[in-house]
Order: C-alpha cells, then structure tokens, then sequence
C-alpha cells in the first residue's frame, strides 16, 4: 500500500474518497486540517473538499506550497482542487453556474481521455459553489487543465492532480478511473 496523508475539511465526502483510495492502494492517515502542523516524510498529501472559500483556510498554506515546492504528490478534490490554485496566486470566484448534487457531463479530449483512459463523454457529480477560471491555467503553463465552460475542472502537473468534482461520489461514471492516474503519475 501506498501512503498519503488526507487533510480532512469536515466533508461528508471524505470517507468515501478514502475507500475508493484503498481500492487501488491508496492507504491515508486522515487528520483534521487545524491538526496540520507538519509535513510527512514521505507518501501522498491529499486535500480532501469541504465547504467554505479555500481563504478561509489560509493557515495550512506555507506547509502545502512547501510540499508543492518539492515536487512532492499531491493530490487534491473540490476545495483540495482550489486550495492548489489559491496558493498558486489565482482567484477562485464563484461559479457561473453553482451546482449541488448534480451530474454533469465531461467531454474529454484525446490527450484527457489518454491520461484517464476513457473514452468520450462522461458524467461526473459536482457540488460546488466556486471555481478556478480559465485564465489561470494560462498564468501557469507548466500544468494540463481541463477546461470547460472557462472553469478548470481538472489539473494535472509533476506529481499533482486535482479535481474541481466528485470523483468518489456515485453520480461520477467510472469512478475508478479517476484514481488509477494517482499510481502512475503521483508515485
């Protein structure tokens, strides 16, 4: 088993991602984000959602971007997704269109659809309120964005994936598939 330590948000959300995390090897030590006061030797850091503005969580910043700095993997969902983007200066503002509970479909390019192995149009699970928007991924060229509806969905660079939906959650299709790049990209 591989391991991560999963900074938990007080999401419901969060202990579904740890079980599907295990399924492909994935073994966390969840701790409390006010519990976050150093880094691990080794393994995942994962940023778990949870609710409120990725601000209201400033304290945690200077140790994430000191593991950002290294290069070390990171892995990161909904509030882990814009956490990333908040450290790396950008905005996260309100979504054009805020979504709780609902399913939305992806259309995956051929470079997404090779990175995650699926084919076509997707549907995953969204709850959220905020967004990282597009121009931000053209201040950072050093990372892959999924784009859509000028809102970056999902983020991909050395050693570091996010996801701005619910891959965990079971209104997101091929749920797995979503975990599996953590083995070959992340570790």
């Amino acid at each position: 088993m591989i391991k991560a330590l999963f900074l938990d948000f007080e999401d419901s959300f969060t202990f579904n991602l740890i079980q599907e995390l295990e399924s492909v090897g994935i073994k966390s030590e969840v701790i409390h984000w006010q519990d976050f006061e150093q880094l691990p030797s080794e393994g995942i850091l994962i940023l778990g959602p949870g609710p409120g503005h990725p601000d209201d969580y400033q304290r945690i910043f200077p140790l994430v971007k000191t593991w950002l700095d290294a290069k070390k993997p990171y892995f990161g969902v909904c509030l882990g997704h814009q956490i990333l983007w908040r450290i790396l200066g950008e905005d996260v503002v309100r979504s054009k269109d805020p979504l709780h509970g609902q399913r939305v479909k992806l259309t995956l390019t051929e470079e997404w659809q090779a990175h995650l192995k699926l084919k076509g149009e997707l549907l995953v699970q969204r709850y959220n309120s905020l967004a990282v928007p597009s121009q931000a991924g053209l201040r950072n060229p050093e990372f892959s964005n999924f784009i859509q509806n000028d809102e970056i969905l999902i983020t991909r660079g050395e050693k570091l994936l996010t996801y701005q939906f619910h891959p965990e959650s079971v209104g997101t299709t091929f749920r797995k598939a979503y975990f599996m790049p953590i083995l070959s990209h992340l570790v």
